[in-house]
């Protein structure tokens, strides 16, 4: 089952005009549909809470729905008509009420009783002054981040007297780093608080990112909040520390390799040159007789006892 539109907004002029749903079955079994009206509540995530008893600015007693039960079959479509039928001395501003598309449980007392349903929304304009005011107290976001996404909440408070859409082209946007992130489609009810997130999913590599929201107020007037975030890469930049530290103990054990084998070749060589000694030594005594031999001759032949006759 179906119903469209999913909300309606009726604004003051529109409010002798009977409005319309359309109640569809695509389903295969056919289907009994009871309607009804209920009081309901936004919760702060835009929940909507619905209730038996009247709510705040509720307007379960302003309008009749018809018909008020049919049956579908598969495949079948239904109009419902809602009149609205406002009190006199109306408080001026929004007045909301839920319009119930029952489908009853069973009656077999065997089986677990489950009622499925779908509620509308209808927000309902009383001619009046119209203020739709609404107030940024926070916004909020992470202070640091190593990357994206991030997200970032913003808390909004309708003060007015009527509800505020943040749709279609109403949309709102947060400004982050010069670029617009939009939020989700919202709706911020009368006297309500509403958060709303959404998510940056491309930021920089670095940066020290300032975001902004701002709503326009009434007479050109404008509420802001604003937040600030450090997107820092921790990961990244600890890869990129590992990365030099491993070129640097890479090249401190290059280094201590060369200095290895240069040492190795130098006591190679040293251990040469004292095996070289000894044979320096050998050709140092051969010389020394050479010379003695070179004295002999000048100083000529021994003589003989008698002291001047040579020996024969």
């Amino acid at each position: 089952m179906t119903v469209s539109p999913t909300r309606l907004v009726i604004p003051q002029e529109e409010l002798s005009r009977d409005q319309h749903f359309a109640v569809s079955n695509h389903g295969r079994l056919p289907l009994d549909i009871v309607v009804n009206r209920a009081g309901f509540t936004s919760g702060r995530d835009g929940t909507l809470q619905f209730q038996r008893e009247e709510a705040p600015y509720s307007a379960m007693t302003w309008i009749s729905a018809s018909p008020v039960k049919f049956h579908l079959a598969p495949g079948a479509r239904q109009v419902v008509a809602v009149r609205i039928a406002v009190p006199r001395h109306p408080e001026p501003g929004d007045h909301h009420v839920a319009m119930l598309f029952m489908v009853p449980a069973g009656k077999d007392k065997n089986q677990i009783r489950l009622n499925r349903g779908i509620g509308t929304p209808l927000y309902i304009t009383v001619p009046g002054p119209v203020d739709d005011t609404v107030k940024i107290p926070s916004l909020r976001g992470p202070r640091f981040a190593v990357g994206g996404p991030v997200d970032f909440t913003a808390t909004f408070e309708d003060t007015g007297t009527v509800h505020r859409d943040f749709r279609g082209k109403g949309h709102l946007n947060i400004r982050v780093d010069g670029r617009d992130v939009a939020f989700p489609d919202f709706t911020v009810q009368r006297d309500s608080t509403r958060e709303v997130t959404t998510r940056w999913d491309d930021p920089p590599l670095m940066c020290v990112c300032h975001a902004e929201v701002v709503v326009p107020g009434p007479r050109g007037t404008f509420h802001t909040a604003r937040a600030t975030v450090v997107v820092f890469p921790v990961w990244r930049a600890m890869g990129l520390l590992a990365g030099i530290l491993a070129v640097f103990l890479l090249g401190v054990f290059v280094r201590r390799r060369y200095r290895d084998r240069v040492l190795t070749a130098a006591r190679a060589l040293r251990r040469e040159e004292e095996r070289a000694d000894p044979r320096r030594l050998g050709l140092g005594e051969t010389s020394g007789n050479a010379d003695g031999a070179q004295v002999d001759d000048i100083l000529g032949p021994d003589l003989g006892p008698e002291g001047d006759t040579p020996n024969r």
